[in-house]
């Protein structure tokens, strides 16, 4: 017999608290270090959450460095 296919869970944000585009940077790259050395290749991982994660990283960078000026 087939699995049945379950929705995604949904996760809504009970709060939230402003923080500078350099701290979150250094949040996204210390997730995206630690999400890449539990990510083996021989797991199949998903390469496009990483993909999406540098492209954040990347633009959050740029950022910081547009707001240093």
């Amino acid at each position: 017999m087939d699995d049945i296919a379950h929705s995604p869970v949904r996760l809504q944000a009970a709060s939230s608290v402003p923080i500078s585009s350099r701290h979150a940077l250094s949040r996204v790259n210390n997730f995206l270090d630690d999400f890449q050395a539990r990510s083996t290749p021989s797991k199949g991982s998903d390469t496009s959450i990483t993909a999406q994660l540098q492209k954040l990283s990347k633009a959050l960078e740029q950022e910081c460095i547009r707001q240093s000026k």
